[in-house]
């Protein structure tokens, strides 16, 4: 069962034409060192089936602030300057509070 902190992160990204590989792999760079952050309760990588362009992150962290302090972190800043040469677009990161859940 959720507890009232936890928080849920999708974030999206699309690469330009002939860098899926390069996202993917950059997004899997940072998996290991995301899983052993404090606070984190899950993370997963999937790909769209309609377009293998786009890959999003599912994240679900204990609390607003463990997931504030992931973002400071130095794997994640070194994401974010590489991604410049890798998307398309600038990633969409939506952060939800859980209403309900089985």
């Amino acid at each position: 069962m959720a507890r009232k902190t936890d928080l849920i992160v999708i974030a999206s990204a699309k690469a330009q034409p002939g860098r899926e590989q390069d996202l993917e792999r950059a997004l899997r760079d940072v998996s290991k060192p995301t899983r052993e952050q404090p606070g984190l309760v899950g993370f997963s990588l999937y790909r769209s089936s309609s377009d293998p362009a786009i890959l999003v992150g599912f994240e679900r962290w204990a609390s607003p602030e463990d997931h504030a302090r992931h973002l400071q972190g130095e794997h994640v800043q070194r994401l974010m300057s590489a991604m410049g040469s890798v998307l398309a677009e600038p990633p969409n990161i939506v952060a939800y509070q859980i209403l309900d859940e089985d």
